[in-house]
């Protein structure tokens, strides 16, 4: 079937989609819309199947992801993911990819971004060990002025640091563990700065090489009701790169300082980090320790493997 070639992932706000959209830009690349699959409806869809599914079981399964709210406008043609599929699909990931090009118009390589498949990235690479991965990182500062600006972000600077925090450690492991041939990390502030260099960079993971410059952004990548993301799709600048100082209210700055310091220095936002770094709420940590469990809990039985039935702890430590 249609392979599925990388995902586009990283803290939601952090230039995901301009990112996209430069892989887009690429001769012979497609990415639809997020789908929201792993993130959103796998743990509902393994909560009740068990892989392989047959041709009834699958159709049966789309129709339901069809209904989530964030499937809205997604133009999914069952016939073309049951032939993908073949028979029968034997696993969550193989019907992930399935999805994913059928919602794409034909192409040389396929991909996907949604954020916060972040966490999905070992069992994902590990189930396709040609699947590449771009992850997109910002100052942390600016994520969080951006979150302000959105319906569903997230006001407390403290619980988005320590989400942030623990997103970059994902990809440092990810990094770490797929090498540069399979990873890509772009800084958003790098990406703005000059988009063809990224697109370069784009291209040489995915091997495909770059045409002339994009006359206009790619139809059909983001959501009709996305409205947040309109400026990802207008020209590219640099006006948004240190915008938070504007807008962030500096106790908030420090307590994201305080908090994410060490990931910040790794990444270059800060000279180094601060002597002593300071926690969120006990609550905050159960619940990103939670998310982590969640995915390792998931991920045998997305892929035919028996499930564990080892339990987190009050705070199970992610990958370093």
């Amino acid at each position: 079937m249609g392979a599925l070639s990388f995902l586009v992932v990283g803290t939601p706000r952090s230039g995901t989609t301009l990112t996209q959209r430069l892989c887009c830009e690429l001769p012979g690349v497609a990415m639809p819309p997020e789908t929201h699959f792993l993130h959103r409806y796998a743990p509902r869809l393994l909560a009740r199947r068990r892989f392989p599914l047959n041709r009834r079981e699958v159709e049966r399964e789309l129709e339901d992801y069809r209904h989530l709210p964030t499937s809205q406008g997604l133009r999914l043609d069952t016939g073309r993911v049951l032939d993908l599929v073949g028979r029968r699909c034997d696993s969550l990931f193989d019907l992930f990819a399935a999805v994913v090009v059928a919602l794409c118009p034909p192409a040389a390589r396929y991909g996907e971004k949604t954020p916060e498949h972040l966490l999905w990235w070992r069992p994902l690479t590990e189930a396709d060990p040609g699947l590449r991965l771009v992850g997109v990182v910002r100052d942390p500062r600016a994520v969080a002025a951006s979150h302000r600006s959105v319906p569903w972000g997230i006001e407390d600077a403290a619980v988005l640091a320590e989400e942030w925090a623990l997103d970059q450690r994902q990809l440092r492991a990810a990094a770490r563990h797929l090498g540069p041939g399979r990873c890509l990390v772009l800084r958003y502030e790098d990406v703005a700065a000059d988009p063809d260099a990224a697109r370069r960079r784009l291209g040489a993971l995915l091997a495909v090489r770059p045409g002339g410059p994009a006359s206009a952004p790619p139809d059909g990548i983001v959501h009709g009701w996305e409205w947040w993301k309109s400026t990802a799709l207008e020209a590219v600048t640099t006006d948004r790169a240190a915008a938070w100082r504007e807008v962030l209210p500096g106790g908030d700055a420090a307590a994201i300082e305080e908090i994410a310091g060490a990931e910040m220095a790794a990444f270059g936002y800060l000279d180094h980090p601060p002597a002593r770094r300071r926690r969120a709420g006990a609550e905050v940590r159960e619940r990103l320790s939670a998310r982590l469990y969640r995915v390792r809990r998931l991920a045998p039985l997305a892929s035919g493997r028996p499930a564990t039935a080892r339990s987190p702890g009050p705070h199970a430590p992610g990958p370093r």
